[in-house]
This record gives structure tokens, C-alpha cells and sequence, in this order.
């Protein structure tokens, strides 16, 4: 996929959320929440999902049961899973949030006169969403909020919320809807205190192909390249990246990243999942960061960190793989 005409399409803030297919909802939810102290925003039961997070924005982690090849529609007829997908454990899709819906529908609409394809358009009621998939076929949603207050609209079990949304007669409001001073909370009964998701870490063969699709269409930039790996980073600077691309002989997601206030809080954290048995799938000492790698219970795998001062160096990294490293 290649833009013909603009150099970049989407502007994102930063990465919102990840969105996972799970095998159980329940089993995942508990591990998410009671472990890793995601707080239960809202669910859909109908839609067999739950989004969890820290309060940054609606949800830092959604999930979706897998459809087992069965549809699955949201509001008012839309088919909004087909059953052709989500038919094992792993990445659903990844969320990148927008300034505004000006800025969202301009993207759309030059995506449509230069012929880049996209795939479903729709309203989430708390946003507008456009979604595309990358050139290793991670699915993208590219969205701009449209509620402030959204723990107004969104709390405990919901109806179906998503419906039509049609870029091409929308109105295109330019003010930022996301909250600016969100209030933050977490599962305080858990090991784990996260502050907010960082970024994400995608394994690919194709380097450059997808440097190109998160530069030209995703309008990330390039932070860093160093030992193969590509850095990108949206617009928000209190983030140092949001998506890590690492070199691999094959096209994988590999984890979602969530940031800690500190290393006491790292500490605490480990203590706990000691004391309540809860295997660490590895534990990553680095000048650069210290974290712990956890697998949920369909074995997906994400990093729970804190940052040091160091400069990166990923040409010595001892027996941490690359893809911990990052």
C-alpha cells in the first residue's frame, strides 16, 4: 500500500489502546483486572467484550471473544465481526487517537480519492472510527473522541453502542473531545499499579514496507533506528514512542507495553505476583528500563515496566532478546 499523493494521512496524539481476541472473556478479564490491575470500565455482553484501563482515555485494553465463525452484529444491523474473523487468541486490532473529527474525515476522505483501501467506518458513540489494515495485516482503527465526560456514556454492562458512521457527510467538528485532566484509577486490590499504555511491539520481515505504512498513512515518525528496530512516535512528546517495529522472520504481535509510576511501585508489584503464585514470564534489567514480560491466560504476552535514564544500547544486551529489549 502506497500513498500517491499525501505525504501523511492520520496525525495521531498517541496509541489509545490495544484490542485483543481472547479465547474465554471471564478467564482474561480476571487476569487483566485482579493481576494486572486494569480497572472494568464498561462491557458489551452481547458483543461478548470488556474494556478495561487506567482512566487516560475509555479503555487502554479492549477484548473480544473470539467468534468461533459465528457473526456478530452491533447496533442496528451492523455486522461489526464477521465470523471469517477473530478466530484464535491474539491482536485484534491497534487504536491510535486523533486531534478531531476535522482532521479524521479530511484523512478519510483523501484516503478515498488517492484509492487507499480502508475497511468499516463506524460510531462507537464515545468516538468515530476508521479502520485499515497494515501491509503484515494488523488491523489499525484510527479514531477521534466525541464525548469528554465519556464515564457519562460508558460504565458497567451497555447495550450495543456501535453503529454507521459515514466520513463522507459528517460534520467534522474541530475541538478536541479527549479528556485533558482524566481521572485515574486502577484495581487497587491487585499486584500491579499501571499508569497508562505506552505503546505496542510488532514483529515483522517487512521493515521498511511498514515504516512506510505508519509514516505515509499512520502519520507516525521515526524517533529512532537502531540494531534493525524502528522507533514511531506520534504527537504527544511525554511519550517516547508508541509503536516498535523489530526485525523477525515473520509477521507477529508480540506485546503491548504499560508504563509504572516507578521502581517501587515495580518492587511492590513483583512481591505480589509472587505472593498470589502468578508466574513472571521474564524479568528484564536493562540501563535503560526494568520490567517484567507476563502471558495472559491464552499465553499473550505484555510488558509492565518503568523507565531509567540511560541511553538505549541495543547492541548489548546480554542474554535479553531484542524484542524484550525494546
Amino acid at each position: 500500500m502506497t500513498a500517491t499523493r499525501q505525504a501523511s494521512y492520520f496525525t495521531p496524539r498517541r496509541l489509545g489502546h490495544v484490542n485483543l481476541w481472547v479465547d474465554d472473556i471471564p478467564t482474561s478479564e480476571r487476569f487483566y483486572s485482579d493481576v494486572c490491575g486494569l480497572r472494568v470500565e464498561f462491557s458489551e455482553p452481547e458483543l461478548i467484550a470488556t474494556f478495561l484501563g487506567t482512566g487516560h482515555t475509555p479503555h487502554d485494553l479492549g477484548m473480544i471473544q473470539k467468534t468461533n465463525g459465528v457473526d456478530r452484529y452491533g447496533k442496528d444491523g451492523l455486522l461489526q465481526l464477521p465470523g471469517s474473523i477473530g478466530l484464535h487468541a491474539g491482536l485484534n486490532h491497534l487504536a491510535w487517537e486523533l486531534e478531531n473529527e476535522a482532521d479524521l474525515v479530511a484523512a478519510f476522505r483523501r484516503l478515498k480519492d488517492d484509492g487507499v483501501p480502508t475497511d468499516i467506518t463506524v460510531d462507537h458513540q464515545v468516538a468515530h472510527s476508521v479502520y485499515m489494515f497494515d501491509p503484515d495485516g494488523n488491523y489499525n482503527e484510527f479514531y477521534c473522541d466525541t464525548v469528554k465526560d465519556w464515564r457519562q456514556v460508558l460504565s458497567g454492562p451497555m447495550a450495543l453502542i456501535t453503529t454507521h458512521w459515514d466520513p463522507l457527510t459528517a460534520e467534522g467538528f474541530a475541538e478536541g473531545r479527549y479528556d485533558t485532566d482524566p481521572v485515574l484509577r486502577t484495581n487497587t486490590a491487585a499486584p500491579m499499579r499501571p499508569w497508562r499504555i505506552t505503546h505496542a511491539v510488532l514483529e515483522t520481515a517487512r521493515i521498511e514496507e511498514m515504516t512506510r505504512f505508519y509514516t505515509e498513512i499512520g502519520g507516525l515518525h521515526v524517533v529512532a533506528r537502531e540494531e534493525g528496530v524502528v522507533y514511531l512516535g506520534a504527537t504527544q512528546a511525554q511519550y517516547d514512542h508508541h509503536l516498535v517495529l523489530v526485525p523477525a522472520n515473520s509477521a507477529s504481535y508480540h506485546h503491548a507495553s504499560f508504563q509504572l509510576a516507578d521502581e517501587a511501585t515495580l518492587d511492590s508489584a513483583v512481591a505480589g505476583l509472587q505472593t498470589q503464585g502468578v508466574a513472571i514470564a521474564r524479568q528484564v534489567d536493562l540501563p535503560w528500563k526494568r520490567s517484567i514480560f507476563l502471558r495472559d491466560p491464552d499465553g499473550l504476552c505484555s510488558e509492565w515496566y518503568v523507565k531509567r535514564p540511560a541511553p538505549r544500547a541495543l547492541s548489548a544486551l546480554g542474554d535479553v532478546d531484542l524484542v524484550e529489549a525494546v
